[in-house]
């Protein structure tokens, strides 16, 4: 069966990359793992932005000098952003910016995936109207 959605997981922590990657490709997203803002832009323009979410950790979405969020979304209005956070430091900076959601851990991994599986239908079902 082929993906039916394509994600981005930007996370510096490699067992947290590598964990939410692994749970979202048995919900049968095409997941691409990337530790940085910059890896994270680099594979948006790779894949020409056609992604539809990125699960990003708040400190890289936060980060003021590479602003992910904002370009991501002048990519492609559509792409949903999910940040996920040690705490709520930059929650305020992060929304701003242009995230759809925000959490902070501890969270379960599947909450995580649910949560985007929520953000996805809300972008379809608008689509659809």
């Amino acid at each position: 069966m082929l993906p039916v959605h394509t994600a981005i997981v930007a996370d510096d922590d490699g067992d947290v990359n590598l964990v939410l990657a692994a749970v979202l490709k048995l919900k049968k997203f095409d997941v691409h793992k990337v530790y940085s803002a910059e890896e994270c832009l680099d594979k948006l323009k790779e894949l020409e932005a056609k992604v539809d979410v990125i699960c990003i950790n708040g400190k890289i979405a936060a980060d003021r000098a590479a602003m992910v969020i904002v370009k991501a979304k002048r990519m492609n209005p559509d792409i949903k952003i999910c940040a996920v956070a040690e705490d709520e430091t930059h929650k305020t900076r992060v929304l701003d910016y242009g995230a759809d959601e925000f959490m902070t851990k501890p969270i379960g991994i599947e909450t995580i995936s649910d949560k985007i599986m929520i953000l996805l239908t809300r972008k379809y079902s608008k689509v659809e109207r």
